[in-house]
């Protein structure tokens, strides 16, 4: 659980690709050291996935939820269509022109702010179950989403709406004065390289003047690299910790770690247990069973047959490490290893291919041009080698390209390996120019698969010219809108494009568009108040109202039938980490994880709790909950 928030600071680095070869793995009790969470070369690797490709492969070999590719799971990580946005946060590719799978949302945030995309991936796990996990409901998966890295989560508060979002997580995002947050690489890498006086010395989470990072005493320094200090534990099984536990930033990956997630049980504890299982060796080992000539790479916990070609074009260390053949067949295998991406490749009929996305793609020369490469350094590899690499299909040119055939006036743009058709509408209101569309010879598009009729930038409002109806475009479905949402988002009505009917009838219609989150709505002829959490209305008690320090004059009151319209969550909860009682008792609970547990004084006064920050709730809403173990020390 990520335990501050910090404004975006840009660093620019060169990293140095580090191998090391470790042994098999032990029993993790023998491994664990929570004082030296992960190494600072593992923790600042980026090439330890292969790219987007790797990481989409490991999410399907665990059977992953964020495995999914549809448009439909695509649209549940909620990247924003504004391509300023993106490119003010900065994100490494903003101009894509379709919305990114969780691989690449994952790697482009990993790789851009320095990190090891396996410390998120490994984070998504701790955080929200999100490589292994099942959610049994469609509901409970959006929120994990919604929240994938705990990220904008402090202790003792919910979970803010600024980074709500799988893609705020990742990237950031601006508040409501226009100033910038990074998200969670970018946050860990800033606590990672941080300086003092010039001089790096990492930066743990903020102590006090005992050098606890826990409770409500006053933090006095931030701790650094070398320091001493002591760190609340979440309790219960399998470890059965103490409430508290000293431990010695030792590098500057574990300071960014428990900085992060002030905790060594459960939250880092799991982090080691997580990384350690998944990834036994760094990626760009070469493995070797003895007597076997064929040689293979680790990569993301799968062996993938490499040829001498490819360890040389790559850059691969060729250093090799010999194993037992009980001790390869352990790994699954992957997909035969290809030159980098971007490398020209022509067989012995002079038939062109390209590798993209670690798989080969036939290219034209047309394509070859316009995307910049070099059809005279096309390396010649033996046939069996190139039908080897995965195949995935015809190159496109590249995202956002305008093009037309020779012999038709139709127009289209290239974007995500299709084209699409564009309408005189939607070429203005794009703002594109005719002098950038690209001319092919007669047959060569005719290759290409083609989409839906284009659509406008996400963000714009449209109606058709025969009815009142307003849309808004979001991933490229259209949104329809209430007059409730259209006016509590601050909507104009001068801002409606009109559309032909023609071709508003092909274009997708999406959900209807809720209000932002965090707004309290309720109907006119109900008294029940909703706050609205991922595009759903969720029912508030006046416990959870009053918990919570809402206000009624911020409650806006819409139509019954608006308000049906917003589908229905799960009822709120009490604040996690809030404390709570009863007005027949003096017993004091503490709220943590949707259980109530019973405090001593003892741990009361050991966490620095005040009785001023103690909540009276009802019985009926006591009950709503389980009560836990208690809490004594």
């Amino acid at each position: 659980m990520q335990n501050y928030s910090f404004k975006f600071k840009i660093i620019n680095f060169l990293l140095s690709l580090v191998f090391v070869f470790f042994a098999p793995v032990p029993a993790l009790a023998d491994i664990f050291d929570p004082n030296m969470l992960i190494s600072d070369a593992r923790f600042s690797d980026t090439a330890t996935l292969g790219g987007a490709e790797g990481i989409q492969k490991f999410l399907e070999a665990r059977g992953s939820v964020l495995a999914n590719t549809s448009p439909e799971f695509v649209a549940k990580l909620r990247e924003p269509g504004d391509v300023n946005l993106k490119s003010r946060l900065p994100d490494p590719r903003p101009n894509l022109g379709r919305a990114r799978t969780a691989a690449e949302l994952i790697f482009d945030a990993a790789t851009s702010a320095g990190l090891n995309p396996q410390v998120v991936v490994v984070t998504l796990h701790k955080e929200q179950s999100l490589i292994e996990g099942r959610y049994s409901t469609d509901r409970a998966l959006q929120r994990a989403l919604d929240f994938a890295l705990g990220f904008g989560c402090p202790d003792g508060a919910g979970c803010g709406e600024l980074f709500l979002g799988f893609y705020h997580q990742l990237f950031g995002n601006y508040d409501a004065e226009g100033n910038r947050y990074v998200g969670m690489p970018a946050s860990l890498m800033r606590s990672f390289y941080f300086e003092v006086g010039g001089i790096r010395v990492g930066r743990g989470p903020a102590v006090d003047a005992n050098n606890n990072a826990f409770g409500n005493g006053n933090r006095i320094r931030v701790s650094k690299v070398g320091d001493t200090i002591t760190l609340e534990n979440t309790q219960g099984p399998p470890n059965n910790a103490p409430a508290t536990q000293v431990v010695t930033l030792s590098n500057f990956a574990t300071a960014a770690l428990y900085r992060y997630t002030p905790h060594v049980y459960n939250g880092n504890y799991n982090f080691s247990r997580f990384f350690t299982a998944w990834f036994r060796y760094p990626n760009g080992t070469l493995l070797q069973a003895t007597g076997d000539p064929k040689m293979y790479v680790i990569d993301n916990g799968l062996k993938r047959l490499i040829s001498s070609l490819v360890i040389g074009q790559r850059g691969i260390n060729p250093a090799i490490v010999p194993v037992s053949s009980v001790e390869l067949s352990e790994y699954p295998s992957g997909d035969v290893m290809p030159p980098k991406d971007g490398t020209l490749l022509k067989n012995s009929q002079g038939q062109m291919f390209v590798i993209e996305e670690s798989a080969r793609k036939s290219i034209s020369t047309f394509v070859a041009v316009q995307r910049k490469l070099q059809p005279a350094q096309a390396i010649a590899v033996p046939d069996d080698e190139v039908i080897s690499y995965k195949d995935a299909g015809r190159a496109l040119p590249a995202e956002g390209t305008l093009v037309k055939s020779s012999d038709n006036p139709a127009v289209y743009i290239i974007t995500n390996n299709e084209k699409r058709l564009l309408s005189a509408f939607v070429f203005k209101q794009r703002s594109l120019r005719f002098a950038d569309v690209l001319v092919a010879a007669p047959g060569e598009l005719d290759t290409y698969p083609t989409g839906r009729l284009m659509t406008p930038t996400d963000g714009a409002l449209v109606k058709p010219a025969d009815s009142p109806a307003v849309y808004h475009l979001g991933n490229g479905k259209l949104e329809p809108l209430t007059l409730f949402v259209f006016n509590q988002r601050g909507f104009s009505f001068r801002n409606v494009l009109t559309a032909p009917r023609s071709e508003i009838d092909q274009w997708e219609i999406g959900k209807v568009m809720p209000p932002t989150t965090g707004t309290l709505v309720k109907a006119r002829s109900n008294p029940a108040v909703y706050y609205i959490e991922s595009g759903v209305k969720r029912i508030l008690s006046y416990d959870t109202f009053v918990a919570y320090k809402f206000n009624f004059k911020n409650v806006l009151v819409g139509s019954d039938s608006e308000i049906d319209l917003i589908e229905l969550g799960e009822p709120m909860p009490l604040p996690d980490r809030a404390l709570v009682k009863i007005k027949s008792s003096p017993a004091v609970y503490y709220f943590v994880d949707g259980v109530l547990r019973p405090l001593t004084l003892i741990a009361f006064n050991n966490r620095q709790f005040r009785f001023q920050d103690v909540i009276t709730i009802s019985d009926e809403e006591f009950a709503k909950y389980p009560v836990g173990a208690w809490v004594e020390n």
